[in-house]
């Protein structure tokens, strides 16, 4: 469920395809049919935000937060690797997807992170930005 979750919060903002979702919900309702929250996700398929309202409440009790920001963190680190953004559009989605995350865990690290890892670029230090953001996604490749 962790790595489901993770995909449809990226998908969400565009920075996972709405495929890699579904081929991870299909994955899981082949091994678990009889489970009713996969049942109703298969019928939410086309709807993030409606899946996204379902499983977010779960984050914490279902589903892993551990699990849910090792995989989360993964793709984010893929993407800011890959230069898909410019950084300061990077940190602005960031921001954005930490107000989406549920209130109760986005104030530990690294997801606090995602709301001020940004913010040297406004005094024009890049470097200690890059620091945030690395510090970020090793935080599950230490622990």
């Amino acid at each position: 469920m962790e790595k489901l979750t993770a995909l449809c919060c990226l998908w969400a903002f565009g920075l996972s395809d709405k495929d890699d979702y579904v081929v991870e919900l299909d994955r899981l309702f082949l091994e678990n049919p009889e489970n009713d929250l996969l049942l109703e996700l298969e019928g939410l398929c086309g709807d993030y935000r409606a899946a996204w309202a379902r499983i977010s409440p779960l984050i914490g009790y279902t589903v892993n937060v551990y699990g849910f920001g090792k995989e989360l963190f993964a793709v984010l680190e893929k993407i800011y690797v890959e230069n898909k953004f410019p950084l300061a559009e990077f940190g602005g989605i960031c921001n954005a997807l930490w107000r989406f995350l549920p209130g109760e865990f986005n104030t530990d690290e690294p997801f606090y992170s995602l709301i001020y890892a940004d913010e040297p670029l406004s005094w024009g230090d890049e470097k200690q930005c890059r620091e945030l953001y690395q510090a970020a996604f090793d935080f599950y490749k230490e622990v």
